[in-house]
Order: structure tokens, then C-alpha cells, then sequence
């Protein structure tokens, strides 16, 4: 362990050179943004995707919050929603009807005005099962759509459903034109039609998605901004020497290592918002050895957290206990993790059905330091376990793909959960069905989560939620590492950036100052 600490020292180094030297070289550069109020993100996740209910990764789903809407919205601190485009609701004494009341004077892109047969389309659309909907499994509870009038709705229920009001505010359940505007399927995921503040004016795969703004917006005043452009860069330092040159005006998720840099650049400060984000390993349980408990346990027994935070994110995170998120409902702070103890991990791999010595291979994403050094830790922390460790770099969406198709032993991901309750979280990443494809299953967890999410006692829900993140520290399926904060490198021109809690932001009120 303590080599591989050196060796992260020594690779940590390097990169604060690197970022050091185009901080020197950024020095005096001046950004023409505010005279256009165009605004430039470089983002590590591509945007992939703009249909709504297929949008997978963040790299979809944060550029589908800025072009389209949802019934319901977060709020920002991540406790509840409030009114989007539904402006109120009432439920019914069994819990099994809910009647929505709409927005009016709400205008899609195309300058058709929203009503009930929209939010009808696009709720039934959501919510039927297709194997590339990885959210459909949110809206398996409503039964019916049914449109009273032109700014009414009535979901019906197949049994009460705690997280309702939450799951009405993802991404995927976005309020589309009926029939999609009278375009096909395809046409309408690259060209799509919504009620947000931007559009999409231009869009060029594997490089960048441009949204311009929505002249018609309903909130009057806003956006502020022309355009947003969210610019895919894979390397993460690349991404910091673009704020500082003035050439992209934010840097999503900075590497810890280039903050004091990135603070030391004139006319640029890095925002730390509160937030849900989890590193985690993910094990392929369908795999031998990885289907044995015990070979589990001895893994994450021979992880040292502490020694993470310290050398991978120089103190700016904590150690994980849980796999759910501390910022987020339901985080059970009891929770018993297996803490690092390289005697045990010993001696559950001798309980193990595994071979003295085997293989693993991790996908690591390319572009990602903070991730090459974690696996590295994990490649020399397992070598005492016998396990020869192969670290395999790709781009993130093969990491993804390869993820959806099971074709993986290990691999590391952050997550931050997308509404303000954790039956996502749980379902998504627990569930015997879960997207995480880890191949996990246990009843108990499965019968865990559907109680809870049909409970309307929120303390009965808690300890539920609590039950089920015990068994999972327990039988390790996958492995949680630290909580991070929300790090954005911002030049100082930008105005009213902010982060929600989930991970979102409202880019319709932001704009862009002259820089002194």
C-alpha cells in the first residue's frame, strides 16, 4: 500500500506541474464572453443522447435538464420538489390517485402550446418497458394517464407509491409534444422539442452540444445567456487549461490535485457545493470469483480509505461507509462498513472458493487522473491478496457500454442520485434488475425496497433503507469509496452559478460580466 501511495504522491506531482505551467502561460488572456453571453462548459461525459427517456449518463442528463422540463422540480438543497410545470397536485385518501394541475401560457420550441395530451404522450412514453429506458423502472406504479381537461391529469396508481412526487422530476419522464411534433422517434433524439430555457442549435458528436436560448421561454426574463455550450473533454486537465485560458468558462469536476492551482489563477475560483456524489467499485458478480461473498468481503477489507482521501483527493472528500449517499434521504450513518484490515481480508479470501492466486481486469476511464490513481491503489491493495490486477483504460461511454452488456470484472463510477428520494438510488443500484449490472441479488433487499417505496410512514422507510445498507456493506457486492463534494473551477465573470445538492444546475439564471 504504501508504494502505491508513493507512486500517487509522485503521479500528483506531475499534474500539478503540468497545470501550473498553462496557469503561468494563461495569465493575461481575456474572454470575449460577456459581450455575447456565451458560455462554455468542458464537461468528462459526452452528451449522447437527447431523448429524454433513453438519456443515460450525466452527460445526457444535465444537458436534457437546460432543453427540457418535468411536471415536478428539485428543490436545490435536494430535500423535496416544487411546482415545474405542474403548478400544484392533490392526492387521494388511498394514495392511489394523484391529479395534477398544469402550467399555462407554457410554449415548446416550436411554438405549439403545452396542455394535458403533451404531458399524457410523454408520461405513457416514459413509462413503457423498453430494454434502452434504463428509468422506466421509476414509473412502473403508474397504471393510467387520464386527461380531464386541457390543464388536468390524473395518474392512477397500481398501489401507493412514496416516491411519486420525486420520480415526476427526472429527466426521463420530461414533458415532450405529443407524437413528438410529428417527427419519428430518431428525428426527434437529435432534434429535440421542449419547454426549457435552451434549445438545441447545434450538435456534433464525440465533440460538443450547443444550446441556444428560447425566446419563448415561459419564467420571464430568462435565460439570461445566448447559448450554453457543453464541450466534451476527456482529459481532465485539458478541461482546467481551458478556464484558465478563458477559452471555456467553466470546468466540471476539476481533479482535487489541480484546486490549488486552479485558485491560484487570476480571475478564476473554484465553488464547492454540498452534494450526492459516491465513488464506488463495481464487481461483476456473475463472475468467478466475484460470485463468492467471502472473495468480496476480503476486496473491500483490503481497501484503505483514509489513505484515499488523503493521496487521491488530498482531503476534499471522506471516507464511504454507505453505498447510498450521506446528502442524500435515507442515509443510515450506522451503517458497519468493512473497514480496512488487511489480516482480515486474509482471512476471508482463505474462507473463499477462490484459487490461491487469480486474475481481474479494471476499466478505468480515460482522461480521469483521480480514477488511474484509485485504480492503481486497488491493483498494488489486492496484490497482497494474490490477485494479479490488469488495468484496462477506455473512453467513458465503452465503460458504460461494457457495463450495460455485463462485460466487466471491475470498474469505477460516481454517482449522484437524480431525485430527492432514495428509491432510485436503492432500486437503481440494489435491486436484482439494477442498471448497475452488477448482477447482485438478493430477495431480502428486493422485498426491502418495495416495501419501502409503497410506505407512506417515512420513519418505517428509513429503517428499511437501513436494513438494506447493512446487508450491502455486508456481502460487498460492490464497494463504496468516499463522498465528494461538487467542484467547479468558475471564472469570476460568471454570475449565479449554483449547484443543486443532485448534481443539477440552473443555467437560465446565470450570465456572464465583463472581467476586470
Amino acid at each position: 500500500m504504501m508504494k502505491a501511495l508513493r507512486m500517487l504522491r509522485k503521479f500528483a506531482a506531475v499534474a500539478v506541474a503540468a497545470v501550473m505551467m498553462t496557469s503561468v502561460a494563461a495569465c493575461g488572456s481575456r474572454s470575449t464572453a460577456a459581450d455575447t453571453q456565451d458560455l462554455v462548459v468542458a464537461r468528462s461525459l459526452e452528451t449522447t443522447d437527447m431523448l429524454p427517456a433513453t438519456g443515460y449518463s450525466n452527460g445526457d442528463i444535465w444537458a436534457i435538464q437546460q432543453v427540457f422540463q418535468t411536471l415536478t422540480r428539485n428543490k436545490t438543497d435536494g430535500s423535496g420538489v416544487e411546482p415545474g410545470l405542474a403548478t400544484s397536485w392533490k392526492k387521494s385518501s388511498d394514495g392511489k390517485s394523484w391529479t395534477f394541475n398544469l402550467r399555462k401560457g407554457v410554449k415548446f420550441h416550436n411554438g405549439k402550446t403545452m396542455t394535458a395530451k403533451d404531458v399524457k404522450f410523454s408520461i405513457d412514453f416514459a413509462r413503457t418497458a423498453r430494454d434502452d429506458k434504463p428509468w422506466q423502472f421509476l414509473f412502473v406504479a403508474i397504471k393510467n394517464v387520464d386527461i380531464i381537461d386541457d390543464y388536468t391529469v390524473r395518474l392512477d396508481l397500481t398501489q401507493p407509491w412514496a416516491p411519486l412526487l420525486a420520480d415526476l422530476s427526472m429527466s426521463a419522464i420530461s414533458i415532450m409534444p405529443a407524437n413528438f411534433a410529428g417527427k419519428s422517434e430518431s428525428q426527434f433524439r437529435s432534434d429535440p422539442i421542449g419547454t426549457g430555457p435552451f434549445k438545441v442549435g447545434e450538435w456534433k458528436k464525440g465533440d460538443y452540444i450547443k444550446l441556444v436560448r428560447n425566446t419563448d421561454y415561459w419564467e420571464k426574463g430568462l435565460p439570461k445567456l445566448n447559448s450554453v455550450t457543453f464541450k466534451y473533454v476527456a482529459d481532465a486537465n485539458t478541461r482546467s487549461q481551458m478556464v484558465q485560458a478563458g477559452q471555456a468558462q467553466i470546468d466540471e469536476f476539476p481533479t482535487a490535485v489541480s484546486v490549488a492551482s486552479l485558485k491560484k489563477t487570476k480571475n478564476v475560483h473554484v465553488d464547492s457545493f454540498p452534494s450526492t456524489s459516491l465513488i464506488w467499485v463495481n464487481l461483476n458478480n456473475r463472475k468467478k470469483p466475484l460470485n463468492d461473498v467471502h472473495v468480496r468481503r476480503a476486496m473491500a477489507y483490503a481497501i484503505d480509505k483514509a489513505a484515499i482521501v488523503r493521496a487521491v483527493y488530498y482531503g476534499q472528500a471522506e471516507s464511504a461507509n454507505s453505498m447510498l449517499s450521506k446528502n442524500l434521504m435515507g442515509y443510515a450513518k450506522e451503517t458497519r462498513d468493512l473497514k480496512y484490515d488487511m489480516a482480515k481480508a486474509k482471512a476471508e479470501l482463505a474462507k473463499s472458493t477462490a484459487p490461491k492466486h487469480f486474475s481481474l481486469t479494471i476499466q478505468v476511464q480515460s482522461g480521469d487522473p483521480e480514477k488511474s490513481m484509485l485504480a492503481q491503489v486497488l491493483q498494488e491493495s489486492w496484490k497482497e491478496l494474490g490477485i494479479d490486477v490488469t488495468l484496462q483504460t477506455l473512453d467513458s461511454t465503452t465503460v458504460y457500454s461494457n457495463r450495460t452488456a455485463g462485460d466487466f470484472d471491475v470498474a469505477m463510477f460516481e454517482m449522484t442520485n437524480d431525485i430527492s428520494d432514495p428509491d432510485e438510488w436503492m432500486q437503481y443500484m440494489f435491486s436484482s434488475s439494477a442498471n448497475v449490472n452488477s448482477g447482485y441479488k438478493n430477495p431480502r433487499v428486493d422485498e426491502l425496497i418495495k416495501k419501502a417505496a409503497a410506505d407512506a410512514d417515512t420513519d418505517a422507510r428509513l429503517k428499511d433503507y437501513a436494513e438494506v445498507q447493512q446487508i450491502i456493506a455486508d456481502e460487498a457486492p460492490e464497494i463504496p469509496l468516499v463522498y465528494k463534494p461538487g467542484l467547479f473551477a468558475v471564472r469570476d465573470q460568471v454570475k449565479n452559478f449554483k449547484v443543486t445538492t443532485l448534481g443539477e444546475y440552473k443555467l437560465s439564471d446565470v450570465s456572464i460580466a465583463q472581467e476586470q
